[in-house]
């Protein structure tokens, strides 16, 4: 009996230690967790100083194509990549960044487009590749978009105001603006996925919620910050198609490049035979030199990582104005800061660690 009882205790006692091995082991667990996820934010002063860093790199490279070049016309240049241009590399070893450089220029400003054009564009996406296009397609998304961005409160012919968005499930109002980002047109009607209007509905948004290509071209062709003619070199094909209308030949030869005896990969005149017939398709401005940019610097440093998203605008670039209901606000000047560093572009928008900036 002794000795049975001895056993039991003996027993017993081994699955505690199991058991408080095990808790141990899970609470060693957390707490290395813990201070994983503890050291990125304490890291993260660390990376954003590396993340101003590259853009200060991206900064220098354009002011220097500038200052050489006189005008910047296309990534092809040189200043497409700065970090392989400049030869930079993070002073910490165990640090990488990459930064993303895009002509924003090369897009079509959102508040200046024609309605015709809008029109004509939305009825090519509801046209859905057909080669028949209705050009009366376009017109309710355009009615639409206008009378959410408008302050008064009559409704287009095709078009939505309060009536109809407090009518919804969730209701909400028309915020009498300009568009302020490519998420808010699932707001508005026709571009989200309507179930009681399924064949007027889901140009930008299907039934699940999910981005259709339509959105995807319209993201890549039209800017919420620039404000003046199209960059044709690096305008998207999608943007260069719409531009040439139904010229085939014509967008081939875009796309092609220059003239051969250009001797360059990009457009340096508009005065290009090629470009010729183009101005007069459409409404659109468009130039061959690069103004605004767009720029993406990923830092990382183990399992931490920081992202900075900015908008730059050389001097001469034109900058867009906001507007709200019966009002207009002029660009803000640059801040004496600025001033007095001369910096050489303008910084429209930056935001960390933001997934998009519009």
């Amino acid at each position: 009996m002794i000795t049975g009882r001895k056993g039991s205790i003996l027993v017993f006692i081994l699955a505690l230690i199991v058991l408080l091995s095990v808790l141990c082991m899970r609470l060693m667990q957390e707490t290395v967790q813990e201070l994983r996820h503890v050291s990125q934010f304490h890291r993260r002063d660390d990376l954003r100083m590396h993340a101003y860093s590259a853009l200060d790199v991206s900064v220098g490279v354009l002011n220097e194509f500038m200052l050489v070049e006189r005008t910047l016309y296309s990534p092809s240049q040189g200043w497409g990549n700065p970090l392989s241009y400049s030869e930079i590399s993070p002073l910490d070893p165990t640090v990488k960044w990459s930064i993303s450089l895009v002509d924003e220029s090369g897009k079509v400003p959102i508040s200046t487009i024609a309605e015709k054009d809008l029109v004509s564009l939305f009825s090519v996406m509801r046209a859905e590749g057909d080669s028949l296009v209705n050009e009366d397609d376009g017109q309710p998304f355009y009615d639409s978009l206008m009378d959410w961005q408008d302050a008064d409160e009559e409704e287009r012919d095709e078009g939505a105001e309060d009536d109809y968005y407090e009518d919804l499930e969730f209701p909400y109002f028309t915020p009498g603006k300009k568009i302020q980002n490519f998420e808010e047109f699932r707001m508005v009607k026709g571009f989200a996925y309507d179930p009681d209007d399924p064949d007027e509905s889901g140009l930008f948004y299907t039934d699940e919620g999910s981005e259709t290509i339509h959105l995807k071209n319209f993201r890549e062709s039209f800017s919420f910050f620039h404000n003046g003619p199209v960059n044709i070199n690096t305008a998207s094909p999608y943007l260069v198609k719409f531009l040439c209308g139904d010229d085939d030949s014509l967008y081939d030869e875009v796309i092609a490049g220059p003239s051969s005896s250009s001797g360059d990969p990009y457009f340096k005149s508009m005065n290009d035979p090629k470009l010729a017939q183009l101005r007069s398709n459409r409404s659109i401005s468009t130039s061959t030199t690069a103004s605004v940019f767009r720029v993406l610097v990923t830092v990382t440093k183990g399992k931490a990582n920081f992202q900075l998203h900015a908008i730059l605008a050389s001097g001469n670039a034109a900058q867009p104005k906001s507007q709200g209901r019966g009002a207009k606000v002029a660009p803000k000047p640059r801040s004496p800061q600025n001033t007095k560093m001369q910096y050489p572009f303008r910084i429209l928008s930056i935001r960390e660690n933001e997934n998009l900036i519009d």
